[in-house]
């Protein structure tokens, strides 16, 4: 019996050796803590959700927390990402406030428009996020083009569904010179001015924010676009920062906004 007692002390032995060497690679006892002490939504901010990235959730829960929000604030992420609002419907917060909460924010959204030679017509498939711009405020011309300081032009504004997200330049789509193939977004007039590259929109409310479709310009037949390289179109901010203050900004990317009554 002697031998075997050994043989098991051995063996007992070389398993707890084994034990804690484990132990040590795992950081257990550190883990360990950091789970059972790390408070919920800490863990919901830093671990489980994309702090102010993606979706975004992780800053949401940290000005949820840091607020003690008892309404609910607009949601606005400008990247394309599950509706959010479930942070706060899962603690029966409900009732809407005037608040924002913004993500993935982009200033300056601008949609890059390039001419198709067999139609004519000028085509983005840049998209914006829904509920982020209002409108278009200018144009601007890239290369040389030589029209009339005094005269107005119209542009129009049309889109075609093609429910692609990613990757969207690297596929090949018909365009049609058929306008009637297209769904009508708006006409807007503007004047050329030489002084500035930018030439400014009339006052529209057009919505250029469909994130699924390609959009087609048709410019004025009287307007000279032979050496033009690109269209650019700069859209309007939904938000009016004139009307918020800024309560907490993280690099500013995600951004709380409380809005001035």
């Amino acid at each position: 019996m002697k031998p075997l007692n050994k043989l098991l002390k051995l063996e007992f032995f070389i398993l707890f050796i084994l034990t804690i060497i484990l132990i040590k690679n795992l950081n257990f006892f550190k883990n360990t803590y950091f789970i059972f002490n790390k408070n919920l939504i800490d863990r919901y901010q830093k671990v489980a959700y994309d702090f102010c990235e993606n979706n975004s959730s992780g800053y949401i829960f940290y000005i949820k927390e840091k607020f003690k929000l008892q309404n609910k604030p607009q949601i606005i992420n400008y990247n394309i990402e599950p509706d959010q609002n479930w942070i706060f419907h899962k603690d029966n917060i409900f009732k809407n406030s005037k608040n924002v909460i913004l993500l993935n924010y982009i200033q300056n959204i601008t949609y890059n428009f390039k001419k198709n030679y067999e139609t004519g017509l000028w085509v983005s498939y840049d998209m914006a996020t829904p509920n982020t711009t209002f409108g278009a405020s200018h144009l601007e011309f890239v290369g040389d083009y030589n029209n009339n300081i005094d005269e107005n032009y119209k542009i129009e504004f049309y889109k075609k569904e093609i429910a692609v997200l990613k990757d969207v330049n690297k596929l090949k789509f018909t365009i049609d010179k058929e306008l009637d193939s297209y769904s009508e977004l708006g006409k807007i007039n503007f004047k050329i001015n030489k002084s500035q590259n930018k030439h400014r929109l009339i006052e529209n409310k057009i919505n250029f924010n469909d994130h699924d479709s390609m959009k087609i310009i048709k410019l004025d037949e009287d307007f000279n676009d032979q050496k033009i390289d690109t269209i650019k179109l700069f859209l309007k901010e939904k938000i009016n920062f004139s009307k918020y203050r800024i309560l907490d900004n993280y690099n500013n990317k995600c951004m709380y906004l409380s809005y001035n009554e």
